[in-house]
């Protein structure tokens, strides 16, 4: 399994969330898994949006 599948599942387990109970699980933690879902696609450029998810990697000027 990819490390993307591992923390997919790590986040749905932080949220209480099974495939067993999609039907009464809480609407906030499907949210929340969706977007982190949608983000990480994203970021991988499967699908549109922000490429390069919380990276604000620069070269750092030489006054620092």
């Amino acid at each position: 399994m990819d490390d993307l599948a591992h923390a997919l599942a790590r986040e749905a387990r932080r949220l209480n969330l099974t495939a067993l109970d999609l039907d009464t699980a809480d609407p906030d933690a499907l949210h929340t898994l969706a977007h982190v879902v949608l983000t990480e696609l994203a970021a991988r450029g499967l699908v549109p949006g922000e490429e390069e998810v919380g990276c604000h990697a620069a070269p750092r000027s030489g006054a620092h």
